[in-house]
This record gives C-alpha cells, structure tokens and sequence, in this order.
C-alpha cells in the first residue's frame, strides 16, 4: 500500500465519522471529479476544443462539488448560478492576461527535466496554460459560493419577519467574513506550493527583476491572483442574485 491510497483511505474513514452522509458524498464527489478532470485532459490532448471542453468540464466539477455539499435546493441554485457567472468573468479575464503575460509552457528552470523530450504537442502552450489557470480556481469559487449562499438562506430562514433590504445587507455582512477566510485559504496554499519555488530561486541568487520576469513565478501569481479574483467576485454576485430572487418571490 502506498502512501497515496493510505491518505485517501484515512481521508475516507475521517470524513465518515465527522460528516456523515454529507462526509461521504464529498469524498465520492472528489473522485468524481479527478475522473471528470482525467476526461477533460484527454479531450484536449485529442485537439477537441479546449474552451468548449473547458467549459462543459468547469461547469461538470462546479455542479458536482456545490450538489455534494448537501445544502437546501435555493441555496444550491443560489450557488451554481453564482459559480457559472463568475467562471465566465473569470475566462474573459483569463484569456487576454494570459496572452499577454506569455507565462504559459516550460520555463528555463525546467530544461533539464524536459530534456529528451518532445515538445511538439498539438495544443498551444498558452491555451494549457488557460485550462489550468480557470481550473485551478474552481475550488475556491464553489467553496466560497456554497459556504455564503448557505449562509444566506439560514438567515432568510431565521429572520422570518426582517425587510429584504435589510436581510441583504446582514447577508454582506456574513459574506465578508466568509471572502476574508476563503482568500486567506487561497493564500496560504499559494505560500506552501511558493516556499520550494522560492528556495530555488535563492539558491541560482536570481535578483528581484529576474524572478518577477520568471515564467514559474507569474504563472503561479497570476494564478493567485486569478483564485482571489474569483473568491472576491462570488460576494456580490450571490448578494444580488439573493436580493433578486426575493424580491420575485415577494412580488
């Protein structure tokens, strides 16, 4: 037994006792999704189209990690809405920075590892380096989607005879607490996956101009920068689909 299926068994029986059913379908739903990001890798490699693919396969994890959740049937409307909208931002976004920024493919740091090796792939480096930056964020949308559309709807449930106005403006309240720790997550796993990157960079002395003008560390900024985007993005939009809804409802 390796260490790998040794975690993912321990993660199993964790997720059992504290959580439950609800445990036991976010554990099914991550391998669900490992096979449904599998299947969207080998698409592109096959020179289907990456954004079409990338966005059926976006919006597949996004259905399946907020319906896991196990939360009421408005907040998971609430939720997936949100989590689409932001997702197509964020690829508009995506698209031109990466471009422009040319972070995507193999950096020189990477020559001896790629050496022997065929780069003469059909799909762009910069079109790689698009899927993977748009997935890369999917978690922290759906995460922070769920935990405030969640929270929103035990408020409606609670304050039965408070206005919508002022409903909503509790709800910003609790979503901004809930974006500060989302981004705080984001950034400190961006610290974690950084700390090998920046010890790499102190060993070859690279100079502060030379590292920000490396393809390992933009990329792994803007990749950042891309989760935090999202994370912040998902506050508004889930305040005013929440207010809209409503107000329908109450009309």
């Amino acid at each position: 037994m390796n260490v790998t299926i040794a975690l993912a068994l321990i993660l199993f029986v964790l997720m059992i006792i504290i959580g439950g059913a609800r445990g036991l379908g976010a554990f099914v739903s991550l391998w669900i999704n490992f096979l449904v990001l599998a299947v969207v890798i080998t698409l592109i490699s096959f020179s289907f189209n990456p954004f079409w693919v990338l966005l059926i396969g976006g919006g597949i994890i996004l259905t399946i990690t907020v319906i896991s959740t196990g939360i009421d049937e408005d907040a998971t409307s609430l939720a997936l809405s949100v989590s689409f909208i932001v997702m197509l931002i964020l690829l508009a976004l995506i698209v031109p920075i990466e471009h422009l920024a040319l972070s995507g493919g193999f950096s020189v740091e990477n020559s001896e590892e790629l050496e022997g090796l065929s780069l003469g792939i059909s799909v762009p480096f910069t079109t790689l380096g698009i899927c993977a930056a748009l997935l890369a964020t999917l978690g922290a949308i759906a995460e922070a989607a769920v935990a405030i559309a969640a929270g929103l709807s035990e408020l409606k449930a609670d304050q039965t005879t408070i206005d919508l106005p002022t409903l909503a403006k509790a709800g910003q309240n609790l979503g901004q607490e809930i974006v500060g720790t989302a981004v705080n997550t984001v950034l400190f796993g961006y610290l974690a996956d950084f700390l090998s990157l920046s010890l790499l960079f102190t060993r070859l002395n690279y100079s502060f101009a030379e590292i920000i003008n490396t393809k390992l560390f933009t990329a792994s900024m803007l990749s950042l920068l891309y989760s935090v985007l999202g994370v912040v993005l998902v506050l508004p939009f889930t305040i005013l689909l929440f207010y809209y809804q409503n107000r329908k409802h109450v009309h």
